[in-house]
Protein backbone atom coordinates (compact mmCIF):
# COMPACT_ATOMS: atom_id res chain seq x y z
CA UNK A 1 0.00 0.00 0.00
CA UNK A 2 1.42 3.49 -1.01
CA UNK A 3 1.57 5.56 1.96
CA UNK A 4 0.75 8.83 1.88
CA UNK A 5 4.10 10.58 2.29
CA UNK A 6 4.56 8.48 -1.09
CA UNK A 7 1.24 9.73 -2.80
CA UNK A 8 2.79 13.45 -1.22
CA UNK A 9 5.60 13.29 -3.45
CA UNK A 10 4.17 11.85 -6.40
CA UNK A 11 1.84 14.34 -6.54
CA UNK A 12 4.73 16.82 -6.36
CA UNK A 13 6.55 15.16 -8.87
CA UNK A 14 3.39 15.47 -10.98
CA UNK A 15 2.45 19.01 -10.22
CA UNK A 16 6.35 19.89 -11.20
CA UNK A 17 6.40 17.84 -14.28
CA UNK A 18 3.34 19.73 -15.25
CA UNK A 19 4.77 23.19 -14.48
CA UNK A 20 7.67 22.40 -16.79
CA UNK A 21 5.68 21.05 -19.65
CA UNK A 22 3.79 24.46 -19.46
CA UNK A 23 7.00 26.34 -19.39
CA UNK A 24 8.50 24.88 -21.81
CA UNK A 25 5.22 24.91 -24.07
CA UNK A 26 5.17 28.88 -23.66
CA UNK A 27 8.62 29.31 -24.00
CA UNK A 28 8.28 27.80 -27.66
CA UNK A 29 5.52 29.65 -28.56
CA UNK A 30 7.26 33.14 -27.63
CA UNK A 31 10.64 32.79 -29.07
CA UNK A 32 11.29 33.54 -32.72
CA UNK A 33 13.09 31.60 -35.43
CA UNK A 34 15.07 32.93 -38.04
CA UNK A 35 15.73 30.83 -41.36
CA UNK A 36 17.62 31.84 -44.14
CA UNK A 37 15.94 31.76 -47.72
CA UNK A 38 18.65 30.34 -49.44
CA UNK A 39 20.63 31.56 -52.43
CA UNK A 40 22.02 34.62 -50.17
CA UNK A 41 18.00 36.11 -50.70
CA UNK A 42 17.39 36.86 -47.01
CA UNK A 43 15.85 35.35 -44.07
CA UNK A 44 12.26 34.53 -42.98
CA UNK A 45 11.10 34.86 -39.59
CA UNK A 46 8.20 32.82 -37.59
CA UNK A 47 6.99 33.04 -34.40
CA UNK A 48 7.44 30.32 -32.32
CA UNK A 49 4.04 28.25 -33.31
CA UNK A 50 4.94 28.76 -36.88
CA UNK A 51 2.93 32.06 -37.72
CA UNK A 52 4.85 34.24 -40.63
CA UNK A 53 6.53 37.45 -38.72
CA UNK A 54 8.60 38.76 -41.47
CA UNK A 55 10.25 37.94 -44.76
CA UNK A 56 13.18 39.91 -45.07
CA UNK A 57 15.00 40.00 -48.41
CA UNK A 58 18.63 41.23 -49.25
CA UNK A 59 18.05 43.75 -52.46
CA UNK A 60 20.89 42.83 -54.56
CA UNK A 61 20.72 38.86 -54.33
CA UNK A 62 16.88 39.45 -55.22
CA UNK A 63 17.78 41.61 -58.49
CA UNK A 64 19.28 38.06 -60.10
CA UNK A 65 15.95 36.44 -59.51
CA UNK A 66 12.91 35.87 -61.91
CA UNK A 67 9.97 36.18 -59.89
CA UNK A 68 8.80 32.34 -60.13
CA UNK A 69 12.14 31.64 -58.81
CA UNK A 70 12.08 34.40 -56.05
CA UNK A 71 8.67 33.06 -54.93
CA UNK A 72 9.27 29.26 -55.04
CA UNK A 73 12.36 29.70 -52.47
CA UNK A 74 10.77 32.58 -50.41
CA UNK A 75 7.65 30.24 -50.31
CA UNK A 76 10.23 26.99 -49.23
CA UNK A 77 11.65 29.16 -46.58
CA UNK A 78 8.64 29.85 -45.29
CA UNK A 79 7.35 26.29 -44.89
CA UNK A 80 10.44 25.16 -43.66
CA UNK A 81 10.19 27.86 -41.01
CA UNK A 82 6.83 26.88 -39.59
CA UNK A 83 7.68 23.06 -39.88
CA UNK A 84 10.91 23.99 -37.26
CA UNK A 85 9.14 25.60 -35.31
CA UNK A 86 6.76 23.43 -34.97
CA UNK A 87 9.01 20.80 -34.39
CA UNK A 88 11.57 22.82 -31.76
CA UNK A 89 7.79 23.28 -29.75
CA UNK A 90 7.41 19.69 -29.25
CA UNK A 91 10.75 19.05 -28.78
CA UNK A 92 11.49 21.65 -25.92
CA UNK A 93 8.38 19.98 -24.75
CA UNK A 94 9.07 16.31 -24.62
CA UNK A 95 12.47 17.47 -23.14
CA UNK A 96 10.77 19.10 -20.28
CA UNK A 97 8.24 16.45 -19.47
CA UNK A 98 11.31 13.95 -19.46
CA UNK A 99 13.59 16.35 -17.12
CA UNK A 100 11.69 15.71 -13.96
CA UNK A 101 12.19 13.56 -11.54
Amino acid sequence: MISEEQLYNLAKEIDARVAAVEQAAKAGESLPLVLDIGAGLGTVTVDGSGGLVSVDLNRDAVAGQTGTSLSGHVLRAINNAESAASTRRKTMVEDAAREIR
